[in-house]
């Protein structure tokens, strides 16, 4: 049976949410502002052709016109170069949707996929989680050439209904620490980014072409490049080259090289683990990789500080310190004497903390323990 007053209590939530009055919503639909008025105070339901328009002009499904209301949510998401992370979340932090699609750096593949990307994603979340009222998307690569508005004004064409907010990466990282004006990120590629006012500043960053500074494409191009001169230039025995041809199953390592040319850059980052793993178990050439690109995230952390004038303190994210973060700690002390903060939660959680900053009503105290109590079991 149809509820009446439900429908009216999903049509004033739509009218709200788009900033419309009345009079515009019933424009926009094509009625008059009595009919709306009737609708929303659940004297008399739209019609079929009336659901439909409401349906089409702000793009919602007539289900959601139809169903009892649900508890409002919130959408963050964080895209790298190797994947893209969807966290759906109740308005104080509880995560009841999670998941990943493929990477999303615009940089790397384009930014029509970037944007086929996220909108697959939102779709998927608002599929069982039709109540999302505002989406971040905190996505690594689109601080330049106008890329972050691009995307923005794409979704927002295809979620009208939506409060739709795309900025860098480092936006998620600053927030999981308000303190710092430093974020370090080290995942796929790596960047050392300043707040300074409303504006940014970065230190290095430059992609993977010309960058040398301990992201997981760097210590994972010095894998192969390690396993490659033992093998035929007769560089001492390392771990190192018998754990690569372990994982990609071959006897010889330049028989995997046009396989990483193919796979480009999040292939060759999927490779930095062999360090880490050759690391725990005393490898040399392991312990020389990893220190190695420390010393140079500690550099650019040093020339943040002293370019910009800044306190030393730096807010840490990305793979390579969400997995290994007591590792690359323990090596970037001795190149640094900034203050490096590892948050609890991954990324996204900076980035559903910003969405949650979109409702207008300030981030609860408990959001963040209500996050990491319930990550855990929605990540498998």
């Amino acid at each position: 049976m149809i509820d009446i007053k439900q429908i009216g209590i999903q049509i004033r939530k739509i009218r709200n949410n788009s900033g419309l009055t009345q009079q515009a919503f019933a424009d926009a639909v094509g009625v008059s502002f009595q009919a709306v008025s009737n609708w929303e105070r659940g004297i008399a339901p739209p019609d079929l052709h009336n659901l439909v328009n409401i349906a089409e002009c702000f793009g919602v499904l007539i289900d959601d016109l139809l169903r009892p209301d649900q508890e409002d949510l919130i959408l963050g998401i964080d895209g790298g170069g190797t994947k893209t992370a969807f966290a759906v979340t109740t308005y104080d932090g509880r995560i009841v949707k999670y998941f990943t699609e493929a990477a999303s750096n615009p940089n790397d593949i384009g930014v029509k996929e970037t944007f086929d990307i996220i909108f697959r994603g939102i779709l998927e979340a608002l599929d069982t989680h039709h109540s999302i009222s505002t989406v971040f998307c905190g996505i690594a690569g689109v601080a330049t050439g106008g890329q972050a508005m691009y995307l923005a004004q794409e979704l927002k064409k295809k979620f009208p209904n939506k409060k739709i907010v795309v900025k860098s990466d480092y936006e998620n990282i600053f927030a999981m620490d308000e303190k710092s004006d430093i974020a370090i990120i080290s995942g796929t590629g790596s960047v050392v980014c300043v707040r300074k006012g409303d504006g940014y500043a970065h230190v290095g960053g430059w992609g993977y072409l010309f960058d040398k500074a301990g992201s997981a494409y760097d210590i994972g191009r010095e894998v192969v490049f390690a396993a490659l001169e033992e093998e035929e230039l007769c560089k001492p025995h390392s771990l190192i080259s018998d754990l690569l041809k372990k994982q990609m199953g071959v006897c010889a390592v330049r028989s995997i090289v046009g396989s990483l040319y193919k796979g480009g850059k999040p292939c060759i980052a999927s490779l930095a683990n062999i360090a880490f793993l050759a690391y725990k178990e005393g490898d040399a050439k392991a312990y020389e990789i990893i220190d190695a690109n420390a010393a140079r995230l500690g550099e650019l952390l040093n020339a943040a500080v002293e370019i910009h004038r800044v306190s030393p303190r730096a807010v840490a994210g990305g793979g390579m310190f969400e997995h290994h973060g007591e590792i690359m700690l323990n090596h970037l002390s001795k190149y640094t004497d900034v203050e490096i903060i590892l948050p609890e939660c991954p990324p996204v959680y900076g980035a559903c903390v910003q969405s949650r900053k979109l409702v207008g009503e300030g981030v609860p105290e408990d959001f963040c323990r209500n996050f990491i109590s319930s990550y855990e079991g929605v990540v498998k």
